[in-house]
């Protein structure tokens, strides 16, 4: 959190430059955990850990929000660039498969996501409204990419 209130700040000064908040949600994360157990919850999000990883830029920054929860910052990138990285990481968590004790466990992830505008007046305004897109796509039915609106 305090690497976005940085950026934010930075940004603020800069406003010229477009950045994006993903936040991003395993669905269903306590059934993983109650089925398979806890070893079996922390593999998963190693695994959506690397995915997040390997699909960034060396400019992003990216990180365990809480819990399942995982927030990924996008510098110079507009709500469009980060609606088709989000697709992509969707898509790659919704196809990957992690065994444990020789049980498969697939599993989805939610998203939501906010450019960096100027009604959002710091960062907590900013994560709220990532947070709201993401509640969106849980709501719709999860596994989803939801773009903050001020309809939402």
């Amino acid at each position: 959190m305090g690497r976005i209130r940085l950026e934010f700040n930075r940004l603020q000064r800069y406003s010229q430059h477009q950045s994006s908040l993903i936040m991003c949600d395993i669905d269903h994360f306590k059934r993983i955990n109650d089925t398979y157990g806890h070893a079996a919850g922390d593999l998963v999000i190693k695994s959506v850990a690397e995915i997040i990883r390997k699909s960034l830029r060396s400019t992003d920054i990216a990180g365990r929000y809480g819990g399942e929860e995982f927030a990924i910052l996008l510098l110079d990138t507009t709500e469009d660039q980060a609606g088709y990285l989000a697709e992509r990481i969707r898509r790659k968590i919704s196809e990957t498969e992690v065994v444990y004790n020789n049980q498969p466990i697939k599993f989805t992830m939610s998203f939501g996501l906010a450019e960096r505008t100027p009604g959002i007046q710091d960062y907590v305004q900013w994560m709220e409204a990532a947070d709201k897109a993401l509640y969106t796509s849980k709501a719709q039915g999860r596994n989803l990419v939801t773009r903050y609106t001020t309809e939402l």
